[in-house]
């Protein structure tokens, strides 16, 4: 992306004299506490690139222009995925253009399944007897990130969603995530692990000790976005002739009261709400990350698969392993909610996952806990 993002801005600028752009890469982790200073300060870049959920946290503070005050926004509207709108869209106005999106799916390490006369599992109780088989093998059915951090809450929430579950209620007032659904869905995780179906340390992992353990052969399964291609290769060596993608499994019966689906990230380019030039960063946002062709072609090597809906048009084309399955995932799904504290919201979830997976607490009474929390929060707005 980075590599991209300099090539494109180098030819931008040698062919335009009106408008030149300054480049400033900033590190993923560290972006919201950098939007924030700058927020406050009133200074800073006029165009960003980030997460979705940052369209109501700072569309609130006025961090972030609303970009349907362009008059030709409606046919940039045009050109992306219905669906993913709703992502960057608060309270009447929308704070971003979705550039890539991230489906939530399920790696499968194809080796250790066929070389078990395995299936992958499209059900939880699948998932489970696997983890049977496997385990007398010494291999781990499944591994996920189960520390104290987002990347715990995102394993999560694929498995709650699956069950019909969601974070909220509809009207955003009270938590639901610690209804049937969660319950269950921790439970799952939490019978997985004292099982033995998941690795012991599972619980201190971070997304790099995850990658390592899936990447070394000794599990099966792991719920990761389009990136893990790039992260297990790249950094691990790992042989992709090995990897396939699937759905996340769900249990055998819709638990929640909600349709299953599927947890999507967003990644969008925003203008922010003190630059003195929006109308220049408008030219500069649809030239670079809408008119570009790069982005109707689908590849995870810019952050995610594309949003615009030419990228679909004649089927996947792609040397990227599973973007037909990421495609048809996408089609059904739904994002964390655009909630202005969703970043603190997250952390109290991936908490309860992490207490429960400990065994500190029940799975319910873990979920009660972040839940009295969360509605505390959601009380504030």
């Amino acid at each position: 992306m980075q590599a991209w993002t300099k090539k494109a801005v180098a030819e931008f600028n040698a062919s335009h004299e009106d408008i030149q752009i300054e480049l400033e890469q900033r590190d993923w982790a560290t972006q919201r506490e950098s939007l924030i200073s700058t927020t406050i300060l009133g200074d800073g870049p006029d165009i960003v690139r980030v997460h979705h959920k940052y369209s109501v946290e700072f569309g609130q503070l006025g961090g972030l222009y609303p970009l349907d005050s362009f008059s030709d926004f409606l046919e940039v509207k045009e050109l992306i995925l219905d669906n993913v709108w709703e992502q960057v869209y608060y309270d009447g106005r929308y704070y971003g253009v979705p550039v890539t999106m991230a489906p939530f799916i399920m790696a499968v390490n194809t080796s250790i399944l066929s070389e078990n006369n395995l299936d992958v599992p499209t059900t939880w109780e699948d998932f489970e007897n696997l983890g049977t088989h496997l385990s007398e093998k010494g291999i781990h059915a499944f591994t996920m990130p189960g520390g104290v951090n987002l990347d715990t809450a995102y394993r999560f929430l694929p498995l709650l969603m699956k069950a019909g579950g969601r974070v909220f209620d509809t009207d955003w007032t009270t938590s639901t995530f610690n209804g049937p659904a969660g319950v269950a869905a921790l439970e799952f995780l939490v019978n997985l692990k004292n099982s033995g179906y998941m690795p012991a340390a599972s619980a201190a992992y971070r997304f790099d000790e995850n990658a390592a353990h899936w990447s070394s052969g000794k599990a099966a399964l792991s719920i990761e976005g389009p990136l893990w291609q790039n992260a297990t290769s790249g950094n691990y060596g790992f042989d992709l002739s090995k990897l396939a993608l699937a759905p996340v499994p769900r249990p055998s019966k819709i638990i929640g009261n909600n349709p299953s689906a599927t947890l999507l990230d967003v990644f969008m380019m925003s203008i922010t709400g003190y630059t003195p030039v929006p109308e220049y960063a408008w030219q500069v946002m649809k030239r670079l990350y809408v008119e570009d062709p790069v982005w109707r072609a689908p590849n995870p090597d810019l952050g995610g698969i594309p949003t615009q809906k030419a990228a679909y048009e004649n089927g996947i084309v792609s040397d990227y392993i599973g973007l037909d399955v990421m495609a048809e995932e996408g089609k059904n799904s739904v994002g964390w909610p655009g909630h202005p504290s969703i970043t603190e919201i997250q952390r109290h979830i991936a908490d309860a996952v992490n207490i429960a997976l400990v065994g500190t607490m029940t799975p319910k009474e873990a979920l009660d806990q972040a839940a009295e929390s969360v509605n505390e929060i959601l009380d504030d707005y």
